[in-house]
């Protein structure tokens, strides 16, 4: 049985198609039961019990993107994703793509720092003769130290306020760099920036594999160490973190993180990037999906590219489009990850600009990896490396 909400009965849809003129996956694979109408229909096949929990059946349903494009368009208030993540909960031991890999995160997610020690070693001695033969997407060299593991608090001795930062798995092992960025660019503002180092996943792998119930627990516990800082506001440079903790966590546990932000929104609403000046050069702006449809968080990053003086802000003809990562889609479903990604290099080429801009580490990671496969020369940058960048 998927139904458990009204908002997520699949039996409500009246098949009107307009979740397709978003749909990723649809978009790029044209294929009716790969698209969100496509897959409400077959998940409400299955909550009728006119169909099986077939194989076939659970891969059109895992390969949604859960890019949340379809969630606010839908003129009966479905929220499509929500049923997606039910009915990857009745499907997750029908679906048999990437077993191995689904496995390694149920057992690493609770022992991040040994997984990616671990992930580390791959990396070392598997990891490019593997990926040269297009067996493995593309994966960032991991950090010998986690940025957590550096220091928990840095102090300011006029600080004008307290921020905590969650890290988020992908900064904190892959791209640390970019939370120096955060950091160094709030104590330059008098902000005393706080790191708790016993801060979990957030747990959105998991959930989008099937396994709510073993998320729970991480939300209840992120939920408990973020409740006893007092802080401004808890800032993230994951929208995918942002998104589930601020709109998941308290459907899922009834709390939440109640001042989570993402960093652009806290930039612009406390108003602290005046003055910004860096060499000139021509930037775009790729909208993460996360960010844009999960957050509604849009104008923000254009308003500081714009701010920065020597920025010349070209806008991308379908910047809202994805990339293609989606997380363990972009592993489990690889080629029509670079498919739809192809796409978004394009519109990136168009755009004659020397560097895109994007405010997701995943994203980022996704570019990074188009960018060796198709050969394009442009630098990637999170927004938060740009503003570090201006202000020294």
């Amino acid at each position: 049985m998927i139904s458990i909400q009204n908002h997520i009965e699949p039996n409500r849809c009246v098949r009107c198609g307009i979740c397709k003129s978003l749909c990723p996956t649809y978009l790029t694979a044209l294929d009716e039961s790969m698209g969100a109408r496509g897959r409400v229909a077959l998940l409400r096949g299955l909550d009728e019990g006119k169909l099986k929990p077939t194989k076939n059946l659970s891969e059109k349903v895992f390969s949604c993107l859960l890019c949340e494009a379809c969630k606010g368009i839908c003129p009966v208030g479905l929220d499509i994703p929500e049923i997606i993540y039910q009915g990857r909960r009745s499907l997750r031991r029908s679906f048999s793509r990437g077993k191995l890999l689904r496995k390694a995160i149920r057992l690493s997610i609770h022992r991040m720092d040994t997984a990616f020690i671990l992930l580390r070693l791959f990396h070392k001695l598997f990891y490019q003769p593997l990926y040269r033969k297009g067996m493995v997407s593309y994966l960032p060299p991991v950090t010998q130290k986690p940025l957590k593991k550096i220091q928990n608090v840095f102090r300011n001795r006029k600080a004008i306020a307290r921020v905590g930062l969650f890290m988020g798995c992908s900064v904190n092992y892959l791209y640390p760099s970019i939370g120096e960025s955060l950091i160094d660019t709030l104590t330059k503002k008098g902000y005393e920036v706080v790191i708790l180092s016993g801060e979990v996943c957030c747990g959105a792998p998991l959930r989008s594999i099937g396994f709510e119930n073993e998320m729970i627990p991480l939300a209840k516990r992120n939920i408990e160490l973020f409740k006893n800082i007092k802080a401004k506001a808890i800032i993230s440079l994951c929208p995918t973190c942002t998104m589930v903790i601020r709109t998941q966590y308290p459907s899922l546990t009834g709390d939440g993180i109640p001042n989570i932000m993402d960093v652009n929104e806290f930039f612009i609403n406390y108003n602290i990037l005046k003055g910004l000046r860096t060499e000139q050069k021509t930037v775009t702006y790729h909208d993460p999906c996360h960010l844009n449809y999960g957050l509604g968080i849009t104008e923000e990053p254009r308003k500081i590219l714009i701010g920065i003086e020597g920025i010349r802000f070209v806008e991308m003809k379908n910047s809202q489009d994805c990339c293609g990562f989606g997380g363990l889609f972009s592993s489990l479903f690889r080629e029509l990850s670079i498919d739809i990604g192809r796409k978004k290099v394009e519109s990136i080429k168009k755009t004659g600009a020397q560097t895109v801009v994007t405010s997701c580490p995943g994203c980022i990671m996704q570019l990074e990896g188009l960018k060796k496969l198709i050969g394009i020369d442009i630098d990637i940058m999170h927004i938060i490396e740009l503003i570090d960048e201006a202000m020294n």
